[in-house]
């Protein structure tokens, strides 16, 4: 039975790992819920060539929301007069009889409430993907070659790889904001469009920068890819140089690791 975030039908649980739904739903949604549960209200729906195919501007519609209503010309419909209905792609059918559909007239009006989810979890796995392949190659040391679901990185790297992908996802709403439909969303009236939105794009850019600047401060430090040990244990050629020359194989014995070496 899937599980959701309280108060929401946003569900838990989807990503393709453990450590994918340990970082999406315990660190980075709580970070962007709002944007995981938009809603819109009497948003009028468009008619496919096809002539039966009816299709919101948004996609990723969360399935079992109550805030699911579709009307056609003023009359409700109820969810069964939906057919083909692709959640993904934000359209469907409407079921034949009556005078619902699919005799569909040029002049029908179709407006529907929905919640739809603008950060869907395949997105955020590519952010988080993204994220750690930048680790990876950019911060303090040596290359590495970890990944999320093989391989996984060191637990003290998650905070780390969750602002990076949390900055990742604030460059899209910057880039989806240049376009009109994405506008909307932010409820951005005429006068504001014009004039750029007011402060929006500020407010965005600033989390933003905090992001990136927690995560750089982070990867800043020196030993921030050494894992575990600090130290080399001693070699043979260490005991040499400090006692001199031959017989070194004993001058290890008695010598044992432990957490700091």
């Amino acid at each position: 039975m899937p599980t959701y975030f309280p108060g929401t039908f946003v569900e838990k649980g989807t990503a393709s790992c453990d450590l994918m739904n340990e970082l999406i739903d315990n660190l980075l949604t709580p970070r962007v819920l709002p944007f995981r549960m938009i809603c819109f209200y009497d948003l009028p729906l468009r008619l496919c060539p096809d002539g039966e195919t009816w299709k919101a501007p948004y996609g990723n519609w969360l399935q079992g929301s109550d805030c699911y209503e579709v009307n056609k010309n003023g009359c409700p419909l109820l969810l069964s007069d939906m057919v083909d209905f692709n959640a993904a792609m934000g359209s469907f059918k409407l079921a034949g009889g009556t005078d619902l559909g699919p005799d569909n007239r040029p002049r029908d009006v179709v407006e529907a409430t929905f919640q739809f989810d603008y950060f869907p979890v395949e997105l955020m796995e590519s952010y988080l993907t993204q994220a750690l392949h930048n680790i990876n190659a950019g911060a303090f040391g040596p290359p590495t070659s970890y990944g999320i679901c093989s391989d996984p990185p060191p637990s003290y790297w998650h905070g780390v790889i969750v602002d990076m992908a949390f900055a990742h996802m604030m460059e899209k709403i910057l880039l989806d904001y240049n376009l009109w439909k994405y506008k909307l969303i932010f409820a951005v009236g005429p006068n504001e469009i014009e004039g750029g939105g007011g402060d929006i794009v500020g407010q965005i850019e600033t989390l933003k920068q905090n992001a990136e600047e927690r995560a750089g401060r982070a990867m800043d430090n020196e030993k921030f890819k050494i894992g575990g040990n600090y130290l080399s244990p001693p070699t043979t050629f260490y005991f040499d140089a400090i006692r001199g020359f031959g017989g070194s194989a004993s001058r290890l014995r008695g010598w044992r690791p432990n957490r700091f070496f």
